[in-house]
């Protein structure tokens, strides 16, 4: 191939990778009442500041059942880039990729994201939207100890960067693990839930129908369990009460408070912890 085929091919890599699971799966994402995990992102970080890492990340490749099938950006977006001017690290996971599923090399792109914010000291961001981890790639104790890491860093970087876990649909397994960990967790009403199995699991295991509400909705965890902290009306609010929960820290604890200070309190839905 000549440079400029080479070129045109990674154009063409590019929007294949930036249309998610496609057209039909992004149209049953938008009729849950969720945005896509890209419009997100727009509405995250201020204009043309976010700058993506392994957009062009696939499965690993060891599953036989994904021989020949591609997962875009490998079911979740990472990188970093300016929310109200101040770097953030970002990891937010595509549910219309498999269910934005954990795989290999998605948690290896999770790991550089949050290698940035922490060796850089700016914010850790994740919006969630995931099945936890994809049971087809999870092969052998070495990837669950490796998978671990990410606990150890959240626990270790507490009170160094503020770390905030939106919840924006399901967080399974170890993807509810993540928000148990963080500093700030808003959940969106009616469309986010994490536990630690699903209500399959549980009817197995002890027999009981229960809905993914019941289990461990919004209200179950901003109201009971106290995991959550937020209980807000859409994915659009989630993402404003994220950037003001930011606006009142700084980007880390050696730097001085007081660099970005909210006039007020905006409207956004919210419904604090009782």
């Amino acid at each position: 191939m000549s440079m400029k085929e080479h070129a045109e091919d990674l154009v063409r890599r590019r929007a294949r990778a930036s249309r998610m699971g496609g057209d039909e799966a992004v149209a049953r994402q938008h009729a849950a009442g969720k945005l896509t995990v890209r419009e997100r992102i727009d509405r995250l970080f201020d204009k043309d500041t976010f700058t993506e890492i392994g957009l062009h990340a696939t499965h690993a490749g060891i599953a036989p059942d994904l021989v020949g099938r591609e997962t875009p950006a490998d079911g979740v977006v990472t990188g970093f880039g300016k929310v109200d001017g101040r770097l953030a690290s970002v990891i937010a996971y595509d549910f219309t990729v498999m269910a934005g599923s954990m795989g290999r090399n998605a948690e290896t792109k999770c790991n550089r994201a949050r290698e940035i914010a922490y060796t850089k000291r700016m914010p850790m961001i994740w919006l969630i939207d995931s099945a936890g981890a994809r049971i087809q790639e999870a092969i052998g104790s070495r990837w669950f100890t490796a998978s671990g890491q990410l606990f150890r860093e959240e626990s270790i970087w507490s009170g160094v960067v503020p770390q905030v876990a939106a919840m924006m649909g399901p967080g399974a397994a170890g993807t509810a693990y993540i928000p148990a960990l963080a500093d700030f967790v808003p959940m969106v009403k009616g469309t986010s839930n994490m536990a630690l199995g699903g209500p399959p699991l549980v009817k197995a295991v002890v027999g009981e129908d229960v809905t993914a509400e019941e289990l461990g909705g919004s209200r179950v965890h901003c109201e009971v369990s106290g995991v959550g902290d937020l209980e807000v009306e859409s994915d659009e609010a989630c993402i404003a009460v994220v950037k003001e929960y930011l606006g009142y820290f700084p980007s880390h604890n050696q730097e001085p408070a007081g660099r970005s200070s909210p006039a007020t309190i905006r409207s956004t839905g919210v419904k604090t912890r009782s």
